[in-house]
């Protein structure tokens, strides 16, 4: 028999594809043996502490991660995919961390971590929708274009490039976010720089 409990434990996994939390069940109102016992009937696989999966299901690895790592933020190469600023899928997936944040497990997902200052790690946070349309914490464009600019070095130049271009050919681009970003992360005229040519 199906309960109401399970009606909406399975909305939230639907939502989620195929993704739910021990926390998200709690605060839908299932006691933990009622979401214990769930689990056990839906056949749920437990991928990390409080965390399932549908087996049948094909994950959304940025869902997943996220829901592990909800300190995490996607940034650089994996915030310009989820903007569409490139076609490249990001191998391996970035994130961006408080510098006091303890990453050793996230690392052992094969996560390349950037680590800011924590004055830095909320600007330009926002939430963007993976390709499998479930939202995650990521850094908007502009602050992403931020990020570029300053791993210039380490970036691949034709990613680069078509960064630019499409941000600056973007409906939504913020030019004024964007000086604000780079002002207070003490990059103002690197940023300026790169903008001036491509605009």
């Amino acid at each position: 028999m199906i309960t109401r409990c399970d009606k909406t434990l399975d909305a939230i996994l639907e939502s989620n594809a195929g993704i739910i939390t021990s926390a998200e069940a709690q605060e839908a109102g299932a006691t933990r043996p009622a979401f214990s016992d769930y689990v056990r009937r839906r056949g749920l696989e437990r991928t990390s502490r409080g965390v399932y999966v549908d087996p049948d299901v094909f994950p959304d690895e940025m869902a997943l991660l996220q829901k592990r790592f909800p300190k995490a933020v996607f940034s650089h190469d994996s915030a310009l995919y989820l903007h569409d600023l490139t076609d490249r899928e990001p191998m391996p997936i970035s994130g961006t961390v408080d510098s006091n944040y303890n990453a050793g497990p996230l690392r052992d997902q094969s996560v390349r971590i950037y680590y800011v200052k924590p004055e830095w790690y909320e600007l330009g946070l926002t939430e963007v929708e993976t390709p499998g349309g479930i939202k995650v914490r990521a850094y908007d464009k502009e602050r992403t274009i931020c990020d570029l600019v300053r791993k210039r070095a380490t970036v691949d130049s034709a990613v680069f490039r078509q960064a630019i271009r499409d941000y600056t050919r973007s409906k939504d681009k913020d030019l004024a976010r964007l000086s604000s970003c780079a002002r207070a992360m003490n990059m103002e005229s690197r940023v300026f720089e790169v903008m001036e040519v491509a605009l």
